[in-house]
């Protein structure tokens, strides 16, 4: 390999770590994870952290912040923002 070569290599993201060529500008979409869901997970990796004996204060403080975090904005979604027009 040229050192061209090498470097485009190391540059290049790597996917599955295989020699194995896929089509450039090729786009893997990962699906969208509801703001619902966020919250359970942080949820319940809180309640995980919280039972492991070697887990820190920083460490709680952080997943609690991201936690609620999620919370607001799956609350947000909830609300109505316009109340519906009736006329009378």
């Amino acid at each position: 390999m040229s050192d061209d070569e090498i470097i485009a290599q190391v540059r290049k993201p790597n996917s599955d770590d295989n020699n194995s060529e896929s089509g450039e500008g090729e786009v893997i979409e990962t699906p969208k994870i509801s703001k619902f869901n966020a919250f359970e997970c942080f949820a319940k990796g809180l309640m995980w952290l919280e039972q492991q004996t070697d887990s820190d204060s920083t460490e709680l403080m952080l997943l609690k912040q991201l936690r609620e975090r999620a919370a607001k904005r799956r609350q947000s979604s909830l609300r109505q923002s316009t109340l519906p027009f009736k006329p009378m």
